[in-house]
């Protein structure tokens, strides 16, 4: 009976599921499986009852147990790793390349070779894909990512002092957005609200779901609305507790629950005069002439609702 498992690789937070044909592998052994970057070996970190996840990558196989040989042939492919690392940083010194590697995998068969690096735009690497097969004689390919990506693969602590999610757990990234921070009523601070990929914090989807249900039904911010104290406006929200704070017309500031007010239209400004009311010349001078009109000042620049350097953290 053929069963899913779920396989960990060494590095940061990296796992793939596997079809195992043999039902007697048990939890912790080392196995040999395909993977992206050829032939590799990995953990057997769960069995699963049934089917994979949806959307976690294509379904490989597992090919059979770790032998002796393969642990020698890793150790040694370990050191091939390095090698491979520093030889393909300083061509890309050399070819004055504009691109910054950040991880070398290559396969227990030496099949196939994959660098992962990050760049600013697209970057002509033919030449230095030439190097690297000529010096390591095997089929090599070169994978662009992310600073999201980059950040998984060298890891560091996050702002709450625990290591990055990406590089303790996270196998994919969720879209992140501006639009979370806000419906979680956080400061727009850019030095408070992104990683240190510079992009927006990924835990701001951890609770997203339960802020976003929470706040439904909960007046806007700047809603008029009727309470049993008279007429007033809505100053702030506090979500999780799902009261407001309301200003009075009459003076003061009290907080209610959402059951406790009605929203009501927001009033109308009051007519304009008509045009025939209005006088057709200007006041006069003391010469009796008229006074020139006074220059129009200009229309006020209306604030940015999100500001330009944090809308820069989300990714495009």
């Amino acid at each position: 009976m053929t069963r899913v498992v779920r396989i960990e690789f060494p590095g940061p937070g990296r796992y793939q599921y596997c079809t195992a044909s043999d039902s007697s592998l048990q939890l912790g052994e080392t196995v040999v499986v395909e993977t992206d970057w050829g032939v590799g070996m990995g953990q057997i970190a769960a069995i699963l009852a049934g089917p994979a996840p949806a959307r976690e990558g294509p379904i490989r196989a597992v090919l059979r147990r770790a032998t002796p040989t393969d642990l020698s042939r890793r150790q040694a492919q370990d050191h091939r790793e390095r090698e491979a690392r520093a030889f393909c940083r300083e061509r890309i010194l050399a070819r004055s390349l504009a691109m910054k590697l950040t991880e070398v995998r290559i396969g227990l068969d030496s099949s196939k070779a994959l660098f992962y690096f990050t760049a600013d735009g697209r970057v002509d690497f033919r030449e230095l894909v030439k190097d690297l097969v000529q010096h390591l004689r095997t089929r090599v390919e070169l994978r662009q990512i992310g600073v999201r990506d980059e950040a998984r693969i060298l890891g560091c602590a996050g702002g709450c002092g625990r290591p990055a999610c990406c590089r303790a757990f996270l196998q994919g990234f969720a879209p992140v957005s501006i639009r979370m921070a806000k419906d979680q009523n956080l400061a727009l601070n850019p030095g408070k609200l992104s990683g240190i990929c510079g992009r927006l914090k990924c835990c701001l989807t951890f609770e997203h779901s339960l802020y976003a249900e929470l706040k439904r039904g909960l007046p806007k911010v700047g809603a008029h609305v009727a309470t049993g104290q008279g007429l007033g406006t809505v100053r702030a929200q506090n979500i999780l507790d799902r009261t407001i704070q309301v200003g009075l017309e009459t003076g003061g500031q009290v907080t209610l629950r959402a059951d406790e007010v009605t929203v009501r239209p927001k009033p109308e400004p009051p007519p304009r005069p008509p045009e025939a009311a209005r006088p057709k010349n200007g006041p006069q001078g003391r010469d009796g002439g008229r006074r020139p009109p006074r220059p129009a000042l200009p229309e006020p620049a209306a604030e940015a609702d999100v500001p330009a350097d944090l809308q820069a953290l989300e990714d495009s």
